[in-house]
C-alpha cells in the first residue's frame, strides 16, 4: 500500500538522483576540457622552451632559426622529405626568428610577440592540416590525474 507522503519522498529522492547524475556528466565533461587545456598549455610551454634551448648557443640568425625548426619538427614527427615540410618550416620560422631576436637582439620587442606568433602558427597549422600541431611530450608534465567522486 502506497501513501502520498511516501510517494512525495520517493519523488524527491529520484529528483535528487537525476540532479546528481546530471551534475556528474557536467563535471566529467568539464574535467575533460580542463585536462585537455592543461596538456595543451604544457605542450606549448615545452615547445617554446625547446626552441629557447636550441637558440641560446647560436647567435647567428640563420643557424639559430634552422636549429630551432629542425629540432621542433623532428620532435613532432616531421622529416625534411615530407610533403608540406617546407611550408611548415616557413610558418614556424616566424616564431623561431622572434625567439632568436628575444635572446640575441631585441629582448623587449620580440619577447612580447612570441606567444602571438605561436598562436598564429598553430592557427595556420589547424587550417592547413585540419589538426593540431603534433603534441610534444613535455619533460615534466604534471602527474596529477583528477579522480573525482562526488
Amino acid at each position: 500500500m502506497t501513501r502520498p507522503y511516501l510517494d512525495q519522498l520517493r519523488d524527491a529522492a529520484q529528483a535528487s538522483e537525476r540532479a546528481e547524475a546530471e551534475f556528474r556528466r557536467f563535471a566529467e565533461r568539464r574535467l575533460e576540457t580542463m585536462s585537455a587545456e592543461r596538456v595543451r598549455a604544457y605542450r606549448r610551454c615545452q615547445l617554446v622552451s625547446d626552441m629557447i634551448q636550441n637558440a641560446l648557443p647560436l647567435p647567428q640568425p640563420e643557424e639559430c632559426v634552422a636549429a630551432q625548426i629542425g629540432y621542433v619538427l623532428s620532435q613532432a614527427g616531421w622529416a625534411a622529405g615530407d610533403t608540406g615540410y617546407d611550408e611548415v618550416s616557413e610558418q614556424l620560422s616566424h616564431v623561431a626568428a622572434l625567439v632568436h631576436a628575444d635572446l640575441h637582439r631585441e629582448p623587449g620587442v620580440a619577447s612580447s610577440m612570441v606567444v602571438a606568433a605561436l598562436e598564429a602558427f598553430e592557427s595556420w597549422y589547424r587550417q592547413r592540416f585540419g589538426t593540431e600541431f603534433p603534441a610534444l611530450q613535455p619533460n615534466a608534465v604534471s602527474a596529477f590525474q583528477p579522480l573525482v567522486d562526488f
